[in-house]
């Protein structure tokens, strides 16, 4: 178990109530990683949600297109207090992304099974907790949206 002041001072989680935070903090757990190590990789199944607490992690698509050596492509970066592995709360449960450390990092791990029963419990943190995977999710969409459209302006440019 953590502290649930790590949550209460993190702008993804301190909107809940009190013990609604000792109870996301009795199913969490640190973890620490070394610069370069994969938290997660694209595809895989997953089970914990993560919340930085010191270093930087990059949010990397893999791209495979007829290569056969393929490329990572780093389309955002988690700064500490950043919440990432969202895809731990959606249906699937299946990383869309990988998330390898850009420093040496230290994390909360939050188990998904266990968080997602505890919002069939309390559907207010049901609610708060899918606004907060919507509103994070759609940032680093418009983000994501933003890069790109300044990549195809860029290669545009050049054929010229």
């Amino acid at each position: 178990m953590v502290s649930p002041e790590v949550f209460h001072n993190n702008p993804f989680f301190n909107f809940l109530k009190p013990a609604q935070l000792t109870s996301i903090a009795s199913i969490a757990q640190e973890g620490s990683y070394d610069r370069g190590a994969y938290i997660y990789r694209e595809r895989e199944y997953t089970d914990w949600l993560y919340i930085l607490v010191k270093g930087g992690v990059d949010l990397l698509f893999i791209v495979e297109a007829d290569n056969p050596e393929p490329k990572e492509l780093r389309f955002g970066e988690v700064k500490p207090g950043g919440v990432f592995g969202l895809s731990a709360l959606l249906e699937s449960r299946v990383h869309i992304s990988t998330a390898r450390a850009s420093q040496p990092s230290q994390v909360i791990k939050i188990e998904a099974a266990k968080l997602l029963a505890l919002c069939n419990e309390d559907e207010q943190l049901a609610y708060q907790l899918m606004r907060q995977v919507a509103k994070t999710t759609s940032h680093r969409l418009n983000a994501t949206r933003r890069q790109l459209a300044t990549a195809l302006s860029t290669a545009a440019k050049k054929k010229q």
